[in-house]
């Protein structure tokens, strides 16, 4: 069921009309006003049925136990968790078929180079991206944002190197304008406002680096559009930028984290605490060495019954919560800064900002890392270690696609294969990096 070329608009619509919503949202208020003992018995239940039926239709995990000699039956508690096998993403760059419980075509593939520049493939059923809709409009709700909210959304949106005119486009039946983060300058601005003032949004959604280029034209402009809330995910958010988005658009700013993987989910409260949703998934926190206290991120998702994953190592880490407690009142535990993904903006030939631009190697499967780089303004490499499945011609097809159609005609590709991709003294390998001296554009 991966819908071609209109993924995002047929999803969300396919995740809007599903017939099981009303009772996912009712099942989402009990969590909310749950106890931690209630909330960990509920957890427990879910993980049993799970668990039973990876192991008997998912080839990694039938495999994993018959080798293993663990019962499946024995896996009861959260404390039972820890007996399976710590995955990695290695281990969905080589074999993500084999975690799958149903057929392919009832589920649609999700890829990402995510913070690692690995490239991996997952599948979600409907059912799954309508209860992780349950969960984000629960969190937009404790901040006045009603359920089927109309929403500007920009998260890329390559539908516009496909049309000229304004950069815009709305879903019919979704309630949501799609702005491209591709084509924002200061000559389309005037067009993109009166669109989204004649839409009405309760609020703006999405990369944060996207939504604050649109709110410095905006405010380069003298302009603002109140709305509900700004919604943002994806990246790793500076305070600047924070602090610009709320001032232009008059409203607060409600963050989440989340991966491609759909492993566990955390978000901000009313109260500004930031939650981990325990109905989502289960998070465990592995301590990472040599670091003042910081944690990976682990999880175990409760949701996506087509595509099973237990212990799923992110490589995302955190910081320790700043307290114990919420003044919300949920007994949902609390985590601190998440070290997520963090790129640099790149720059088109014509001089355009290029938001989040690792969007245009994530899905080029078979490649056990990637990287992009900027060699200079419309000129771009893209690094390769090839996988077990990797198709060099294919590969290279797609990601000359990916650039045209996301970055937009007239930029230089180069694509190199390597047996390494050097790594910063972090240690941490950039999905997208600049390494040439930045060109200023004729707008100044």
């Amino acid at each position: 069921m991966a819908p071609p070329g209109s993924l995002h608009s047929l999803e969300h619509r396919i995740r809007r009309a599903h017939p099981l919503r009303p009772a996912m949202r009712h099942s989402l208020a009990g969590w909310e006003r749950a106890s931690a003992a209630e909330i960990a018995r509920r957890q427990e239940r879910r993980l049993r049925w799970l668990v039973r039926l990876a192991a008997a239709r998912s080839p990694f995990y039938r495999e994993w136990f018959g080798r293993s000699g663990v019962d499946p039956r024995s896996i009861r508690t959260l404390h039972d968790l820890r007996l399976l096998p710590l995955l990695q993403r290695s281990d969905l760059v080589e074999r993500p078929e084999d975690f799958r419980v149903y057929p392919r075509r009832l589920m649609w593939a999700a890829h990402s180079s995510g913070t690692s520049g690995m490239a991996i493939t997952t599948y979600r059923t409907p059912g799954s991206s309508a209860f992780e809709l349950s969960i984000l409009e629960r969190q937009w709700s404790w901040f006045g944002v009603p359920a089927g909210s109309r929403r500007v959304i920009l998260r890329g949106s390559d539908f516009a190197a496909d049309q000229t005119g304004v950069p815009v486009k709305l879903v019919p039946g979704g309630r949501q304008l799609l702005v491209s983060s591709f084509h924002l300058t200061p000559e389309s601005v005037p067009a993109v406002l009166d669109a989204i003032r004649t839409f009405r949004p309760h609020a703006v959604e999405g990369w944060p680096s996207s939504i604050a280029l649109l709110a410095a034209l905006l405010r380069d402009r003298g302009e603002a559009v109140s709305v509900r809330a700004v919604i943002t995910s994806s990246e790793v958010m500076s305070p600047g930028q924070r602090e610009l988005m709320s001032e232009v658009f008059a409203a607060p700013v409600i963050d989440h984290y989340g991966q491609t993987e759909r492993v566990m989910m955390a978000g901000e409260c009313n109260e500004g605490g930031f939650h981990v949703f325990p109905d989502y998934g289960i998070t465990e926190l592995l301590p990472v060495e040599g670091t003042q206290p910081q944690w990976e991120i682990v999880g175990t998702p409760l949701h996506n019954w087509g595509f099973p994953l237990f212990r799923y190592r992110t490589g995302d880490q955190v910081g320790p919560a700043a307290n114990d407690s919420c003044t919300c009142g949920r007994a949902f535990d609390l985590i601190g800064p998440v070290d997520g993904r963090i790129e640099d903006a790149f720059t088109a030939a014509d001089g355009r900002p290029l938001p989040l631009p690792a969007t245009v190697i994530d899905d080029l499967a078979g490649a056990r890392e990637v990287q992009i780089a900027q060699l200079a303004p419309g000129r771009f490499e893209i690094r390769i270690v090839p996988g077990a499945r990797y198709d060099a011609d294919a590969t290279e097809a797609r990601a000359r696609r990916n650039l045209d159609r996301l970055f937009g005609p007239g930029q230089e590709l180069r694509i190199r294969t390597l047996t390494a991709i050097p790594r910063p003294p972090s240690g941490k390998l950039k999905p997208a990096v600049v390494e040439g001296p930045p060109r200023r554009s004729a707008r100044g």
